[in-house]
């Protein structure tokens, strides 16, 4: 008889730790990130070099003009606003909606000014911007350049500083 009690304790003891049932649960995770809305100018902006201006010859009666071009960045559908400054040298009279623009060199000036169209169709300025949808990717921004005809002015090399503002 002792034989069949051990028998039946040992199958009783099998069947519990055989496994035969189980249990499991399940949940989610939830995953997230924000994307911003971001712009970026590239490094330097750009340079708009109008080579050689001639007062008493070809610019005598004739604006010398010029385009260039810089490049900014936005991420994919971001809207941005370009925004150009009256620059280091502007005129007294010179305003952020109607900048009137100057190349130096010491104390002479020489007049110019900047547009978003080949057109020259209106002045690019500080308020005023020009919009532009981001794509993610670098894109290309035109600048249109004009100095006026029949500027008296010595000879030398001319320069000023614009700033870039993109908005977004």
């Amino acid at each position: 008889m002792k034989t069949i009690g051990i028998a039946v304790a040992l199958g009783t003891m099998v069947v519990l730790f055989s496994g035969g049932s189980s249990a499991a649960t399940t949940a989610t995770l939830t995953v997230s990130v924000t994307v911003r809305n971001s712009c970026a100018v590239s490094s330097g902006g750009g340079t708009l070099a109008f080579g050689v201006y001639d007062p008493v010859g070809a610019n005598t009666a004739v604006s010398l003009t010029q385009s260039s071009g810089f490049q900014i960045q936005c991420s994919n559908g971001t809207a941005a606003a370009i925004a150009l400054s009256q620059g280091s040298n502007p005129s007294a009279a010179s305003t952020d909606a109607a900048p009137i623009r100057n190349l130096t060199n010491g104390n002479a000036k020489l007049n110019y000014q900047l547009y978003s169209s080949a057109a020259q169709s209106k002045v690019w300025d500080n308020v005023h911007s020009v919009s532009q949808t981001g794509s993610g990717m670098p894109q290309t921004v035109t600048i249109y350049g004009v100095i006026s005809p029949g500027q008296n002015v010595p000879p030398g090399t001319y320069t000023d500083t614009v700033t870039i503002t993109v908005s977004y």
